[in-house]
Formats: C-alpha cells, structure tokens, sequence
C-alpha cells in the first residue's frame, strides 16, 4: 500500500470510498441501526483536500484506505481533562480512518496510524488526539498498542448517525 496525500481529481473516488465503508459500518453491532452515510460529510472531505490533510491508501491504483489528520475536532473535546494543555493548532486529530474490508488482516490499518504519528511529528504537534465509538474495539486496541492513552468517555452527536454516542476519546502525547 502506498499512502500519500489524497488530490481534488479523485474527489469522486475518495467520496464513494467512504460512502462504501459507511454501508460497511451500518451492520456494525457498535452503532444504532439506520443511515450511516455522510461521513465525512463531502465538504470536510474538500476542505482536507484543500489543506492538504487527507490522505489516501491506494494499492493497484485503486484508493482503498484513507484518513483525516486536521486541528477540528468536536465541542466534546473542550470538555476534558487531556495529559497535555495545548492550543488547538498544536494538536492534530485524526478522523475516519477506514481500510475497505477486501484489504483487512493486512496491517494496514496500522500503517495508517504509523503515516499520521509521523505526519503530526513533522508538522511539530505535541499532541495527536481521536474518539472512537464506545464498542469498537479493534481500532482501540490498535491505538493503544502505539502509545495512545484513553483520556475520557464523552456523548457525541454525528449527523449521519442521527443520536449522540458515547466515544473514547484518547491522546497520544508527541
């Protein structure tokens, strides 16, 4: 797999990409059943582009793995005590990493959170930071094995979940 950041030419492909991997999470015994669609929502999928903060996975020229590394983060995430007092700018947090299932048992997942700790390194943050819906416990534990540490346990509400969840949040110090 190579990763690297994800271009504006492939909006479409990066779009159905997590489209696809939502209809792969609706089943997930994790998340209230319903509409799963929309996340990222296209705009965020744009602005990371823009930013240069999304990066794709892509193996025989086909994207199969993507996340978000940016400084947004959800209301929830003021409301906690993290291990380091840090501005927002000093922080990155790492959203909807997903490998499509076809590539799973790969280690690819964690060749993904190894690309972003170093991205963020690069970049000079002090911190990485992400939530994970309470229940879902293999990207848990892989976060962990790299040094992550779980922070809290906080309500937060996602459109195309359509109700507040608790998520772990968790930090990594950098």
């Amino acid at each position: 797999m190579i990763i690297r950041e994800g271009r504006m030419d492939e909006l479409g492909e990066i779009a159905a990409f997590y489209d696809e991997m939502c209809r792969v999470l609706d089943s997930s015994p994790f998340l209230p059943h319903g509409n799963k669609g929309g996340y990222p929502p296209i705009a965020m999928i744009v602005r990371a582009i823009e930013r240069k903060e999304l990066f794709v996975g892509e193996e025989d020229g086909c994207i199969m793995a993507a996340y978000i590394l940016s400084h947004e983060c959800e209301s929830a995430y003021d409301k906690v005590k993290w291990q380091i007092d840090a501005d927002k700018t000093e922080v990155s947090i790492l959203h909807a990493l997903r490998v499509s299932p076809e590539y799973s048992g790969r280690g690819y997942a964690r060749k993904l959170v190894e690309h972003a700790i170093e991205t963020a390194k690069r970049n000079k943050q002090k911190a990485m930071r992400l939530d994970c819906v309470e229940g879902n416990i293999v990207p848990q534990k892989i976060y962990m094995s790299f040094g992550f540490k779980y922070i809290d346990t906080v309500g937060i509400f996602y459109d195309d979940i359509g109700v507040e969840i608790n998520c772990r949040l968790f930090e990594l110090l950098l």
